[in-house]
């Protein structure tokens, strides 16, 4: 039995620094009295979207104020975050998910499952470095 899964958008792998040839995509974080855009990892296996918590005053958010969480990192270890709810707008669609920020400098910024991975549909294409966006599941 053959399926066919249908996709809005196409896109390229990209080199980031010291990150070579990745699934990235350009994101608007949008917050209560304002917005920043970035460039963000497609990462299946990160529980949460994860930006820098600099990032959190930038767009009118308090860092602090958000619910603190642990999150398990690279190689075992743990990275403190705050988690708070942001719209993200990624290929032209916005959504509206709980994020998290982190409480100290990242080196890179995720797109992962929580909330996410709900609301919209990725697909890779590893051997050709291309990655493709739905904005539904």
């Amino acid at each position: 039995m053959t399926h066919k899964i249908d996709f809005a958008h196409e896109f390229h792998y990209r080199d980031l620094p010291a990150i070579p040839f990745v699934p990235a995509v350009g994101v608007t974080l949008i917050g209560p009295s304002g917005q920043d855009e970035f460039v963000a990892i497609v990462d299946t296996g990160a529980a949460y979207c994860l930006f820098n918590g600099r990032r959190a005053k930038s767009i009118g958010l308090d860092l602090q104020a958000g619910r603190q969480q642990k999150l398990a990192g690279i190689a075992g270890g743990t990275l403190m975050a705050r988690i708070h709810q942001v719209r993200l707008e990624i290929l032209g669609s916005t959504f509206k998910c709980e994020v998290a920020f982190s409480e100290e400098d990242i080196g890179r910024e995720l797109l992962g499952r929580h909330d996410l991975f709900s609301q919209v549909r990725f697909g890779f294409r590893e051997g050709r470095s291309i990655a493709y966006f739905h904005p539904s599941p």
